[in-house]
């Protein structure tokens, strides 16, 4: 990853009518339309302007808050047109509610993005293409798609989402990566499943929390805000998301050469008081954590996911020289336990993550995933025919969640002979040791 260098911090908005848009019309969850509102974008905008002037966010819209013809959505269009010639801001497309994969088959997806395309178009400009889709989990298929409109840059996976929410993608890396044909959360192994379209995670989740499985769990926990500031409240939670941006940009970011990276997706509607989501928060809080976040690290900027997709493909034209490294203590918050440490390694070939109990000392593995191995996403769902494809995980060799019998933790020693081999060839490659002990 030789040059890709900078702190970044990737800020969303997401505006829509409803709660789940599964496709154009087809809604479930709840109606969002009046805390979807000119009102709250102009906070929302203001509030991260106030905080650092020069941020460039990504609007992504969802398909009816496109097609709504309400003074209401016709404003936020407007704005948002604004906001892009004044800021640079990225205004783009939210497919569904980040879950398309799980309710449409793949083609209708595709012509919901090329239809969007041109709703776009019609207030932003003839020849207007966003930097970016925003997907929460896109199918390969989708992805390849995007890439032949010209659009190289997706959030595409969500890392370590399981049973939580409405889809489960758990298996992928946590930073940017180039998909493979085969499954999204695979990163491409060569020239033949090779899509040029950089996916990235859309929000960053301490690594300890990430570890469980929802029901229970607060294991999204990091720099989302439902999950730090709605059960902690404003001063905790912006505290629990700063955490979450050290995780990234502290000495992580030394041990990737120099590059960190945080995203989150904030959905417009949970800057409304009193509204569905009770987060009980206005844009003095949005700009306190803003704030708190430039301070500490002066050089981060807030940019749309399209640059940072643009960037990355300068410097990093295919997965082959990908080398993450993370190393992490619990916080002491929920499931973060400040008793464990957690080093991750994530690249081409695999991730591989060793787990220290700080109390006696013993490190087990608790994931390794072979990238190498042939894999398959699920068929189309199709929720008018009553086919709904839920978990779209990858699942390793040993997985961090613990859901099957061979996800128990085991001592790296007890490795398969294959899978030392897949971490001895890539030491060799790279010339830097993947250390199984803690120093």
């Amino acid at each position: 990853m030789k040059g890709l260098k900078g702190r970044y911090y990737c800020f969303t908005i997401v505006v829509r009518l409803n709660q789940i848009e599964v496709s154009p019309g087809v809604f479930l969850g709840v109606d969002e339309r009046a805390e979807n509102t000119p009102e709250n974008l102009a906070e929302y905008r203001q509030a991260i302007c106030d905080a650092v002037p020069d941020a460039r966010i990504t609007i992504a819209f969802s398909h009816s808050a496109l097609t709504d013809e309400s003074a209401n959505f016709q404003k936020l269009r407007e704005m948002a047109k604004d906001y892009h010639d004044r800021y640079g801001d990225d205004v783009t497309y939210v497919v569904g509610a980040y879950f398309g994969g799980a309710y449409s088959p793949r083609a209708k997806i595709n012509a919901a993005i090329d239809e969007a395309l041109g709703l776009l178009r019609s207030f932003m400009g003839d020849k207007y293409l966003p930097g970016s889709i925003v997907g929460g989990f896109l199918p390969s298929a989708v992805i390849e798609h995007i890439a032949s409109l010209g659009i190289h840059t997706v959030q595409g996976n969500i890392f370590s989402q399981y049973s939580v929410d409405n889809q489960d993608g758990e298996g992928s890396i946590c930073y940017p990566y180039y998909p493979s044909k085969e499954h999204f959360c695979k990163p491409a192994q060569g020239k033949k499943d090779f899509i040029d379209c950089v996916n990235f995670d859309g929000w960053t989740v301490d690594f300890l929390s990430a570890m469980y499985c929802g029901g229970g769990h607060n294991c999204r926990m990091g720099a989302g805000p439902i999950e730090a500031l709605r059960p902690f409240g404003h001063d905790k939670g912006i505290e629990i998301m700063l955490s979450a941006a050290d995780q990234m940009l502290k000495e992580n970011c030394e041990r990737n050469g120099g590059f960190g990276m945080v995203t989150s997706i904030w959905e417009l509607c949970l800057i409304q008081k009193d509204g569905y989501h009770a987060m009980n928060i206005d844009g003095s809080v949005i700009t306190r954590f803003l704030r708190a976040l430039k301070e500490r690290y002066p050089d981060v900027k807030i940019v749309t996911f399209g640059e940072l997709g643009s960037y990355f493909r300068e410097h990093v034209p295919n997965n082959s020289t990908l080398d993450y490294r993370f190393v992490h203590r619990g916080i002491g918050v929920d499931d973060s336990d400040d008793r464990k440490e957690i080093r991750w390694y994530m690249n081409e070939k695999f991730r591989l993550a060793i787990l220290k109990n700080l109390d006696n000392g013993e490190e087990k593995v608790v994931d390794f995933t072979d990238y190498t191995k042939k894999y398959i996403e699920p068929g189309d769902s199709d929720y008018s025919r009553g086919i709904v494809q839920r978990n779209w995980s990858l699942m390793g060799d040993i997985n961090q969640k613990q859901t099957r019998p061979q996800d128990k933790p085991i001592e790296y020693e007890l490795l398969s002979a294959r899978q030392k081999q897949i971490i001895k060839d890539f030491e060799e490659k790279t010339g830097k040791p993947i250390r199984t002990k803690f120093e």
